[in-house]
């Protein structure tokens, strides 16, 4: 039974597929971004997998990653329930002297 250590998605036209190899993620992604492939993600899986393994494990990986718009979303709700808003210091930064030691910020 064939074995795989990589598995991903890449998008070619308007199809997007599931795919798997072996070797290393930088020379698939590589290959594939030269072949015109686009929107290509792939994981390292833990130990070497099947076909079917693989693709099993990848789609677990989707759907407990959250998309960046979900997690955008919730920070801001979370800040409109808590009424949160960031109103900084008037000239607060032209203010600090990174010479002076006793400042808040030296380098």
């Amino acid at each position: 039974m064939k074995t795989f250590t990589i598995v991903g998605k890449s998008t070619l036209g308007q199809q997007t597929k599931i795919r798997v190899a072996n070797g290393t993620i930088k020379a698939r992604t590589a290959v594939l971004a030269r072949n015109g492939h686009t929107d290509i993600q792939f994981v390292e899986l833990p130990e070497a997998m099947p076909k079917a393994d693989a693709v099993s494990f990848f789609e677990a990986q989707e759907i407990m990653t959250p998309k960046f718009e979900d997690v955008s979303a919730d920070i801001l709700a979370r800040e409109e329930e808590l009424d949160v808003e960031f109103t900084p210091e008037e000239d607060y930064d032209s203010e600090l002297d990174f010479n002076n030691t006793a400042s808040p910020i030296h380098y």
